[in-house]
């Protein structure tokens, strides 16, 4: 049988990093999709710099001035998943969540379970992380009128040489969310899905809209009935758009997939977007690529669709 072309893909212009890191891992091919995807995520995770993409560390705050993040991880090849939702203090989250997947009787645990568990399995309680701080935002009046113009979410999605997939996100929330607020990046089928009889997909974007809709459930679905993850992900964004228009509403959100041949491709809502560590400006929606035969971490723009 013909080994599997390993592939990483990365939503968004600034997953060059974490990319590249779970590429390099990949170059072995004893590594799983599972351990690419969870140390590239780590890499955005416990860098502070990140911060403005909305992940990790260097998070925003909610409206309390605390840390809540959230992360999951899935495997393709059994369906497993683990994810943590608004747990605090801890540097590497979607580490928990393989934990909670491979260790625990459950498959999500969320605040103080989520924290109480991670410091059961040997996580450290970064106390920086547990501090409070104001949230800030420039032109920020009042709490009301204060409105999120950014929806990052970090995604991974991984093919190894054992034609495995894994999908894994990692964010730390809406800016000045409420407390316990939690979006679709964690829950299975919304911001992530993996199922090596397809492929895996992943989302970013408004989560509190993107729930609604199982999107990358669907995206998996409709590759499981030999469309391309281009196709399943434009098929995706229109049903989505469509329903929407019935009640004259609008969703910002991408959606990005990869199928067992090491085929990708994605689709979105929004004709621009600007990279928060760099200032480059796009037009569509900008994910990242390293396929085994081409070692060099490439950018790829996909364009809106409705």
């Amino acid at each position: 049988m013909k080994r599997a072309r390993s592939t990483v893909i990365g939503t968004w212009s600034f997953s060059r990093e974490p990319v590249a890191e779970a590429g390099k891992l990949l170059t072995n091919h004893s590594t799983s999709a599972i351990d690419a995807v969870e140390k590239g995520l780590n890499v955005a995770e416990e860098n502070e710099l990140y911060g403005p993409c909305i992940i990790g560390r260097g998070g925003p705050r909610n409206s309390a001035g605390f840390l809540e993040l959230d992360a999951a991880i899935m495997s393709g090849k059994d369906l497993n998943l683990g994810a943590v939702t608004a747990i605090r203090g801890i540097t590497r989250p979607v580490s928990v969540a393989r934990k909670v997947m491979e260790e625990s009787p459950h498959s999500m645990l969320t605040g103080d379970g989520a924290t109480s568990f991670a410091v059961s399995k040997g996580f450290v309680i970064d106390q920086e992380l547990m501090k409070f701080r104001e949230f800030r935002t420039e032109d920020r009046k009042s709490e009301k009128s204060y409105v999120c113009t950014v929806h990052d979410t970090l995604g991974l999605l991984a093919l190894d040489s054992s034609g495995n997939v894994c999908s894994g996100v990692t964010t730390s929330g809406k800016p000045n969310k409420h407390p316990g607020r939690v979006g679709d990046s964690a829950l299975p089928g919304c911001g992530f899905y993996a199922d090596s009889t397809a492929g895996a997909a992943c989302c970013t974007g408004d989560g509190d809209e993107i729930l609604k809709f199982c999107p990358s459930f669907l995206a998996v679905h409709y590759m499981k009935q030999g469309i391309s993850p281009e196709q399943a992900c434009s098929q995706v964004i229109k049903d989505i758009v469509k329903k929407l228009s019935e009640s004259s509403k609008s969703i910002e959100m991408a959606i990005l997939a990869l199928n067992m041949k090491g085929e990708h491709g994605a689709s979105a809502t929004f004709t621009e977007w600007e990279d928060p560590l760099t200032g480059d400006i796009y037009s569509g929606f900008p994910y990242t690529l390293w396929h085994e035969d081409n070692q060099s971490v490439q950018t790829i723009l996909a364009k809106a669709r409705n």
